[in-house]
């Protein structure tokens, strides 16, 4: 989802708080580490390092930033985000956002919430987990993502964009009857637009399963160079970076693997085709209403019914775990092979 401008162990994974943050739930401290799905790899020790349990009786405010604008993220979506409670609130162990209807005259038709933990919680590699039940009906767009908390490489997407996890219109029906219920994982980058450009991976779950129905755990494992993508510890998609052959000199001779690139970075090479997905990034949790992708898919438009008694996202965790192998670069801690899923990128 595109955005108009996307703890401190070892340097490499950095955060703004101190590593107080673990003493801020207690009673969540110990929180399991991810199970391991594939015994045949070599996985290391992923070390919780922040969480959101949402165990408290308002939205922290230390984690999170409530977004106020009506720019969304530039789509031409129809919401305006607030502070207001009845957009964002905490209940029953878990953060609700809503999508509503907007009251006669205000400036677009809907209003919702978006979260950011910008300054608050940025990292760098890691393990990003969050388990939530999606809204549905056409129209509706829910997104956990992250992006770069200073824009290294330049302006969107030229440092980059990470999906954890999308949905378009869940629950709506095509032709045919079939319902939707893919979500997708997806990186940004490349240049300013028009030079713009994104890979990613859509995914369904088992046995006719919909997200708006029950909570599903989306997840991230980031490492220097390779990011992957799981639903409920299930691999279904990675991405990595470019790699080139080198000749004598150390000048890339032969593309060898076509993965994310930014235009910022010039000159063709090993040591920075990890950019822009080498800097500090932090989460964002958002229900847009409408846009150019859900308002152009399944059944067109949004359907005002849907959203009459409002449309709700709920967020049980935000969890982060540090790669305890190498916490510098975050390998060595990969649930899963990732061969069998990996993605061509769009580099040049």
């Amino acid at each position: 989802m595109k955005g108009s401008a996307h703890i401190a162990l070892l340097l490499t994974m950095t955060m703004t708080m101190t590593l107080t943050v673990l003493s801020v739930f207690p009673d969540r401290a110990r929180a399991e580490a991810p199970h391991v799905t594939d015994e045949k790899t070599s996985a290391g020790e992923w070390q919780l390092v922040w969480q959101d349990e949402f165990d408290k009786e308002v939205i922290n405010a230390n984690n999170w930033t409530l977004e106020v604008n009506c720019a969304g993220g530039g789509n031409n979506e129809k919401q305006c985000y607030t502070d207001n409670e009845e957009n964002a609130y905490v209940a029953d162990g878990k953060l609700i956002i809503v999508a509503l209807p907007a009251r006669k005259g205000a400036e677009k038709p809907y209003t919702s919430a978006r979260l950011n933990s910008r300054g608050k919680a940025d990292f760098r590699y890691g393990r990003i987990e969050i388990r939530a039940k999606l809204p549905f009906g056409q129209g509706s767009w829910p997104a956990l993502w992250m992006m770069p908390t200073e824009e290294v490489y330049g302006s969107w997407p030229k440092s980059g964009e990470i999906d954890i996890m999308e949905a378009v219109n869940l629950k709506t029906r095509d032709k045919q009857g079939k319902q939707e219920s893919r979500i997708h994982g997806t990186l940004h980058y490349g240049g300013d637009w028009p030079d713009n450009v994104y890979s990613g991976q859509a995914y369904a779950l088992p046995d006719e399963q919909n997200p708006a129905d029950d909570f599903h755990t989306y997840s991230i494992e980031w490492q220097q160079g390779e990011i992957r993508w799981y639903v409920d510890n299930h691999l279904y998609a990675a991405q990595r970076q470019s790699v080139f052959s080198d000749d004598h000199q150390g000048q890339a001779v032969e593309l060898l693997h076509r993965g994310w690139f930014t235009e910022s970075v010039k000159t063709a090479s090993n040591d920075m085709a990890a950019a822009p997905f080498d800097q500090k990034f932090y989460v964002i949790l958002n229900l847009a209403v409408g846009g150019n992708w859900p308002e152009n898919t399944n059944q067109k438009g949004i359907d005002e019914q849907a959203f009459a008694l409002g449309q709700h996202m709920q967020i049980d965790f935000v969890r982060v775990y540090q790669c305890a192998v190498d916490p510098v670069t975050g390998k060595g801690c990969n649930t899963s092979s990732s061969e069998h899923v990996l993605i061509e990128g769009r580099a040049k």
